[in-house]
């Protein structure tokens, strides 16, 4: 077995601009019906962790515990998962996400916070661990800064950088990256919108934005010729 992690993406600024929305879309959802906490923002979490801990609210500190621990088992289990070839890993990913958000939101108000988070949690962390790439750039789905940080650079390299080819690719990088934020932008605002109004329902919003991403990838699978970096 190769020592290198596979990762699989669909690697389309179409695909991670999707997945982006899906992710601000958990995120919102989650934190204003669960507790005021995040299914993929762990950096949160953990900082509302050690506030809660430190004033020994013990109760609000597990609600942030909880999806930090399935987040970590969705991150190992994922890896298995990406054993296989990276068009399948791919297809399984974005599958096995519908699935579980179809169900979760099926589930009424009255079912455990904890238990709807950790849910939400694990099956984020098999997207964010599948899905790295947008064209030659490392992106992330769920969570934001790294992708701040990489387009801010990247606007400013392409106004620095002596080599006019890597002045084309830090503005496009930063185009990406910031397009994806937006993204998820849209998706946090949707999910903050939908959820006083559809409750747990509002987790469906993701399913056409899983199955445009998945129809992507099939997409670019049935003809390679099709340029993938878009």
């Amino acid at each position: 077995m190769a020592n290198a992690v596979p990762t699989s993406q669909p690697d389309t600024l179409i695909s991670a601009a999707l997945l982006a929305a899906t992710g601000g879309l958990l995120d919102a959802v989650v934190y204003t019906l669960h507790g005021h906490v995040f299914a993929n923002a762990m950096t949160g979490n953990v900082i509302l962790f050690g506030i809660t801990a430190f004033s020994r609210d013990w109760m609000q500190a597990a609600r942030h515990l909880t999806p930090i621990a399935s987040f970590i088992l969705g991150v190992a289990a994922s890896r298995y998962l990406r054993l296989l070839p990276q068009f399948y890993a791919s297809l399984a990913v974005l599958a096995l996400e519908m699935i579980v958000l179809g169900a979760a939101g099926l589930l009424r108000p009255s079912f455990p916070e904890m238990a709807f988070t950790a849910i939400v949690a694990f099956t984020s962390a098999f997207q964010v661990s599948t899905f790295r790439l947008v064209g030659r750039f490392a992106y992330n789905s769920t969570f934001i800064t790294g992708n701040l940080r990489t387009a801010a650079e990247g606007f400013v390299n392409q106004y620095l950088d002596a080599d006019p080819h890597q002045r084309l690719r830090d503005a496009a990088m930063a185009r990406k990256l910031f397009v994806i934020c937006g993204f998820f932008l849209v998706g946090a605002l949707a999910g903050a919108w939908g959820g006083p109004h559809f409750g747990n329902r509002t987790l469906w919003f993701a399913e056409p934005l899983l199955l445009g991403t998945l129809a992507r990838t099939l997409y670019l699978h049935a003809d390679p010729a099709i340029p993938s970096s878009e």
